[in-house]
């Protein structure tokens, strides 16, 4: 066991290794100046995956980082003393941003993506400010840079690449997200993403330093329109064309004298990083209003200590497969009213949290011994609905008469004392065709109740005749 947990651990330092190989090497291949690079995603890439994926956040992490960068300044030609000093630089930005990203200071019990993506602007300001006073020093030393203008140009590449790039990583989408993601898509509209591209294309055509934020509007829209994942998307892949425009001098934000053209493409990084950080701001506040809507909506439609579904729930999920079928309301089958037999005398003997327990392992049991399309309601009380569809009446007779055998097996041991419940069962026929008609089956359905708990409880009444 020992071994195996060490090859992993051992796996792991391999591909933070060459993955970090991997990215500066393709930061260094962008490189159009003498000492920077025009884009370094390395450092907010690797952030991000230790924020993301936690199980990569370990002691090794950070030598095997550090080594894989200095790696690959050596075989693009770097001088190794100079590649120690440059690349601890960004080390120091991932030290720097993880410890803001996740600091327990003055926090709240976020989750830790949403923790971090809370910190994304803090920590990518922090992060850059400490890479860039360490490369600073390292460019000043090496190059004989000037100490102030190198700072500048860390602290702006850094800032722009972090905020692009750190909420898409972070907000990586896991396999169990991937469904709800594509329906969220397939069910937004293109009018977010034509009017992005346009006003990107509008800033190119009209210039000047306004033309940056000409995608801001469309980039907000898009943050209320769009899961948060691609609107973090689309916020890097603008970025991106800005920042490149701007080097290239396609998009003109200074006129157009060349001897601005170091401080245009700083001012353009910090004039996106800016820029981006509003829609992600939006697309978190958009996010955390639809899962408390979600959530008061699941307190609504569904019994706290149950988990069964409340009549307004009840409601809501017969409407939902109406709704599927294209038909008004159409649900045939049986239901069943169960009621347990002298609970009053479980909460009067043992007290309402024995009776608490009693309640939730009842449904439990109901749960599963029953097929997962039967739907589950707490009318209230102890007292519950279970509704099956396309249930024959003699099936719906065994069927219930086999879960009340099943109820009254469940073991439920409290404080070694045995709290086993049994059950009394009213059966009547379901053919939903209106709103009126469910109440008549659970009419029915209770009548049948009372002759079972009437004939000496924890027995089996339908209202056909076998």
């Amino acid at each position: 066991m020992n071994m195996q947990l060490n090859k992993y651990k051992f796996d792991q330092v391999i591909f933070l290794f060459l993955l970090a190989l991997c990215l500066a090497a393709l930061g260094l291949q962008c490189r159009s100046y003498q000492a920077l690079s025009l884009f370094w995603p390395c450092n907010a890439l690797l952030l991000g995956l230790l924020i993301r994926f936690p199980r990569f956040d370990t002691l090794s992490s950070l030598p095997a980082i550090y080594f894989g960068m200095v790696c690959a300044d050596v075989l693009f030609g770097t001088p190794f003393n100079v590649s120690l000093g440059l690349d601890a630089a960004n080390i120091a930005f991932i030290v720097t941003g993880r410890a803001v990203l996740l600091s327990p200071l003055l926090t709240r019990p976020y989750p830790r993506r949403l923790q971090a993506l809370i910190r994304v602007f803090p920590a990518s300001i922090i992060g850059a400010a400490v890479c860039a006073a360490v490369g600073s020093f390292a460019s000043q030393r090496y190059f004989h840079d000037d100490l102030l203008k190198g700072w500048i140009s860390w602290f702006c590449e850094q800032v722009s690449t972090s905020i692009l790039l750190l909420p898409l990583v972070i907000t990586l989408l896991r396999k169990d997200e991937l469904a709800q993601f594509m329906t969220d898509l397939r069910e937004s509209s293109l009018m977010p993403l034509l009017s992005l591209l346009f006003s990107t294309v509008a800033g190119i055509y009209v210039g000047g330093g306004g033309s940056l934020i000409f995608p801001l509007p469309a980039l907000m829209w898009c943050a209320v329109s769009y899961p948060i994942f691609f609107t973090c998307l689309l916020t890097l892949f603008t970025g991106i064309a800005e920042i490149t425009l701007v080097a290239s001098n396609v998009l003109n934000i200074q006129g157009s004298d060349d001897f601005f053209r170091i401080d245009s493409l700083a001012s353009a990084r910090l004039g996106v990083a800016a820029m981006t950080i509003s829609p992600l701001i939006v697309a978190l506040s958009t996010t955390a209003n639809k899962k408390l809507v979600a959530r008061i909506t699941q307190r609504a439609d569904y019994d706290f200590l149950t988990g069964a579904l409340t009549r307004s729930g009840l409601s809501s999920r017969l409407a939902t497969l109406a709704t599927r079928r294209n038909k008004q309301n159409s649900f045939y089958g049986a239901a069943f009213v169960i009621d347990i037999d002298r609970f009053k005398s479980i909460n009067d003997t043992y007290g309402h949290a024995a009776g608490d327990i009693v309640l939730a392992k009842t449904v439990e049991c109901i749960r599963q011994s029953l097929q997962q399309t039967a739907i589950i309601s707490r009318m209230g009380g102890e007292e519950f609905l279970v509704l099956i569809e396309g249930i024959s009446q003699p099936r719906a007779y065994l069927l219930a008469d086999r879960l009340r055998q099943s109820i009254e097996r469940n073991a439920i041991v409290l404080n070694t004392i045995n709290l086993n419940v049994t059950v009394s069962i009213g059966i009547s026929t379901l053919n939903i065709t209106d709103p009126s008609s469910l109440d008549e089956s659970i009419k029915h359905a209770d009548e049948q109740l009372y002759i079972a708990k009437s004939s000496g409880r924890n027995r089996v009444s339908p209202e056909f005749v076998l």
